[in-house]
């Protein structure tokens, strides 16, 4: 072998074992926040309704973790605050649903409409790719207390990121909760509950 074929080798084998050798966190920790990278698209015949969202109830299991990554033997929990998980769903419902052209009101008393939502699982899995899914039942009242609908929704999303990516974990679980928006908008049951 030449010198300069040893030198390409050594190279490589350094550049190898820097890239297998990189450090594993113990942990990922994250701050939550609604970033989507798709649109919820507003459904067609909305009524000229006001909505109001109760305060979001968190049913999960372990409500500080939210995922993790298992792309090594070790694997490494991805956690949060859990009240940040909590205000990351309220801002997306808010928002989506007033982007859709809903009145979404501060207060119940002049509400068409009063929703509650309470979510039942909100993770992501990082492995060669980023899976999210959420998961939230949702029911829907009338003034008068009346239950119009109540029934779960899904959402999924799979992207590509670099490992242990803050960014990638927060974008991943925006576009599951758009799908989880976009679930509801195409359900007959739950736009039957508008009018």
């Amino acid at each position: 072998m030449c010198k300069i074929e040893r030198r390409v080798v050594f190279g490589l084998i350094i550049c190898l074992l820097l890239v297998s050798c990189r450090a594993v966190p113990e942990m990922v920790r994250i701050k939550m926040d609604y970033t989507p990278t798709n649109m919820v698209p507003p459904p067609r015949g909305l009524p000229d309704i006001s909505i109001f969202f109760n305060p979001l109830e968190d049913k999960r299991k372990t409500p500080d973790q939210i995922g993790e990554n298992s792309e090594k033997p070790k694997i490494v929990p991805v956690k949060t605050d859990p009240g940040e998980v909590v205000s990351f769903m309220e801002k997306a419902f808010k928002r989506e649903f007033g982007r859709a052209g809903l009145n979404v009101l501060d207060g119940k008393e002049k509400a068409n409409r009063i929703f509650q939502i309470s979510l039942q699982n909100l993770w992501v899995e990082e492995r060669n790719t980023y899976q999210a899914s959420v998961v939230a039942n949702v029911k829907v009242q009338d003034q008068s207390g009346k239950i119009l609908v109540s029934q779960g929704f899904r959402g999924l999303s799979t992207r590509w990121g670099t490992s242990y990516n803050e960014n990638e974990y927060r974008k991943a679980l925006s576009d599951a909760v758009v799908d989880l928006l976009k679930n509801m908008f195409n359900d007959s049951a739950f736009m039957n509950s508008l009018k």
